[in-house]
């Protein structure tokens, strides 16, 4: 299947155990983020005009991959910003993606102390075999049969203080883990992501892909980590990350289509 579902979302930019998270940290210190891009960068200059400018300024530096677009929600403070890796490497790289109330230029020193909110990272192996492993796919289609609507089936099992509902949409593998705790339901995430899944291209993995996402709305300790979507293209491995569920679906589509705010 070469993309799951089509979408048209409006604005730019708005765990299962096991599940591989390629980025290093879940802290922003940026000591192998060093300043490589320069953007510009005005006081007055508006929040829409200033994701533009930073969304094809990492475009223009990252010309090799189709990049999210679309990383805010509502809520969160209205400048976008971003730290990267560098150029020098272009099979391996990482973005870390801001919202702040001022705007910020790419890769500004200040970003050391401020805190991500989604992240996009490129990692290229020796070969597509190694690539497909380090998806790490999770098939775990036992256990009590959930309806998600669209023809669609989940599949409910508890384990560990955790309820797990797992489904799989073409190379797609998909779960949604909330704690037995926080008294959560993973039900209503799982349809509210099948029903966008129903609007939305995601990449079509190679051959495999994983989305894994955190339903559980009293975590201790949210980070940009919290969500994870990765998958497979030929020996490359691309993983995005967000701090809230559906906004990571909603990133991961701005990659097919590319939206605006």
């Amino acid at each position: 299947m070469d993309f799951i579902r089509k979408v048209t979302v409006i604005g730019i930019l708005s765990l299962l155990t096991g599940a591989q998270i390629i980025v290093p940290n879940n802290h922003t210190s940026r000591e192998n983020f060093p300043i490589s891009i320069a953007t510009v960068q005005a006081a007055t200059i508006t929040p829409k005009a200033h994701a533009e400018d930073i969304i094809q300024t990492v475009a223009t530096a990252f010309p090799d991959d189709d990049l999210p677009t679309f990383m805010l929600m509502d809520s969160m403070p209205h400048y976008i910003t971003a730290a990267t890796t560098g150029t020098h490497d272009q099979a391996n790289y990482n973005i870390l993606y801001f919202a702040e109330d001022e705007p910020i230029a790419i890769d500004d020193k200040q970003l050391n102390d401020l805190t991500a909110i989604a992240s996009f990272n490129k990692q290229t192996f020796d070969s597509e075999e190694e690539a497909t492993e380090a998806v790490n796919q999770v098939l775990d289609l036992q256990g009590e049969a959930v309806d998600l609507g669209f023809g669609i089936t989940g599949y409910l099992q508890g384990a560990a203080g955790s309820t797990y509902l797992n489904w799989q949409e073409g190379n797609w593998s998909l779960v949604v883990k909330t704690l037995n705790q926080s008294d959560d339901d993973p039900t209503q995430l799982a349809q509210a992501v099948v029903t966008y899944l129903e609007e939305v291209f995601l990449p079509a993995p190679q051959s495999v892909g994983q989305i894994t996402l955190n339903g559980s709305t009293n975590e201790t300790e949210t980070t940009y980590q919290s969500q994870i979507i990765i998958w497979q293209a030929g020996r490359t491995v691309y993983q995005v990350s967000h701090s809230d569920p559906i906004q990571a679906i909603k990133m991961v589509g701005s990659i097919s289509e590319p939206t605006e705010q």
